[in-house]
Order: structure tokens, then C-alpha cells, then sequence
């Protein structure tokens, strides 16, 4: 799992800027400690999709969502991945720890692990995104619950139709969080390939809007990253 350093300075609030030496040597030192920690794990299913305008149903579950956002993202697909992932509960009790003794190191760690989370879903995705290949599909991005008007309530039904909790320790507490907190769930849409082998084209986004840009979907107006005109991918 490679964890890309430019991610670790944007989400510790870099602006195509270089890190002064301390930082950047107390960043190289949190990866190393967050990399000894982390215990993945991730799991995933397959299922054909039942749609209905916004009521989309995962075939052979009791799992139904309603979600205008997350139907327009699947609305090209057959089928869809349901994938959680996550990096243990080591790297939540080291966070834990320096939030109390050292709030620097803490913050860095903090991003760093978040930063390693998001490269273990990528790369989850992109070996799913070779083997599937193989049957003519093509993989849509991850959308998880917290976007758009995809309820976040939906962790716990989540968890269960995967059996995450046995699987890789994931669970959810009352609030609907992931615990442990660097967890991921997510719904990755399959869409046939045409015969040339390349994937039916979308139809084009609307003008001056990108196409998946989930930020533009996202209701919290606080995110220093849509302050700041990125994407939190």
C-alpha cells in the first residue's frame, strides 16, 4: 500500500507548498509508526442491482436505499460492489494517545492514517477494477454513506449484509461512526463495456461541473477542503 506524501500535506492543510524540515521529518516519522500499527483488513460482495427510480435494492439482501445522489452515480451500472475497509484499531489508540501528550504528532498521525485509508480502498478498487476487467466491466468511484443525500444511517444495515464485524473487526456505535474510525464503506457501480471494449460514456456533466465531484454533493459547508476548491476524493 503506497500512502502518497502529497496526500498527507493536503489533508494537513498544504497548498502546493513543501513542508519545512521539521514537519516533513515528523511526517516521515508518523508513517513509519502508523505503518507498524495498521492491521487491514477489507471486505467485499458482489450484487446484481434492482432500481426504481431513486430506490435502488441489492438482489439476495434486505438491504433497499433510497437516494437520488447514488442512483444517478450507479445509473450506467448492473451491478455494484458493497466494500468496507479498514486500517484496525491500531492507529486509533495512537491518535488517542498523542491527542493527550503530544497534539502535534497526534494531528500529523491523524492524517497520515487518513491519508492510508483512502490508498487501501485505492487499491482494493484497482484490483477489482483488473479481475473485472476480464468479464467486460468497468468500475464507476466509490460513493459512500455522507454523500450527497446517501444516509449515513446506513453504515450499520452495511456492516451487517457483509458481516464485517467478524470479518475485520469493523462496527458502527450510535452515532452512526465506523469504529474503528479509519474505516471505509462504500458502493462501487459495474457497467459493461461495450464490444470495443471501452466503457459506455456518460452523458457529459453539466457545464463548469465535474463529473463524480462529490464535494459539490456534500452538505457540510465547514470542509476546509471545499474552502479551499479541492475534491475530498
Amino acid at each position: 500500500m503506497e500512502i502518497a506524501q502529497d496526500e498527507i500535506l493536503r489533508y494537513l492543510g498544504y497548498r502546493n507548498q513543501n513542508p519545512d524540515p521539521a514537519t516533513a521529518k515528523l511526517i516521515a516519522e508518523c508513517l513509519s509508526e502508523l505503518k507498524a500499527v495498521i492491521r487491514a483488513g477489507v471486505v467485499y460482495q458482489r450484487y446484481p442491482l434492482e432500481k426504481q427510480g431513486d430506490r435502488i435494492g441489492l438482489s439476495g439482501t434486505n438491504l433497499t436505499i433510497y437516494s437520488k445522489d447514488l442512483s444517478h452515480h450507479l445509473r450506467q451500472a448492473d451491478q455494484c460492489l458493497l466494500l468496507a475497509a479498514t486500517l484496525g484499531l491500531g492507529p486509533d489508540q495512537r491518535i488517542a494517545t498523542y491527542a493527550r501528550l503530544d497534539l502535534a504528532r497526534g494531528i500529523v498521525l491523524d492524517a497520515c492514517a487518513t491519508a492510508a485509508i483512502e490508498a487501501l480502498c485505492a487499491e482494493a478498487q484497482n484490483k477489482l477494477k483488473a479481475k473485472l476487467a476480464k468479464e467486460g466491466y468497468a468500475l464507476t468511484g466509490r460513493y459512500s454513506p455522507g454523500y450527497g443525500d446517501l444516509a449515513i444511517t446506513l453504515q450499520k444495515a452495511i456492516l451487517e449484509v457483509l458481516r464485517a464485524y467478524p470479518r475485520i473487526g469493523l462496527t458502527v456505535n450510535e452515532e452512526h461512526i465506523l469504529l474503528p474510525r479509519k474505516s471505509v464503506t462504500a458502493f462501487i457501480g459495474l457497467e459493461k463495456r461495450e464490444e470495443s471494449g471501452r466503457a459506455q460514456e456518460r452523458p457529459a456533466p453539466a457545464a463548469g461541473v465535474k463529473a463524480d465531484d462529490h464535494c459539490r454533493r456534500c452538505p457540510d459547508q465547514t470542509c476546509r477542503y471545499r474552502k479551499g476548491g479541492d475534491r475530498n476524493g
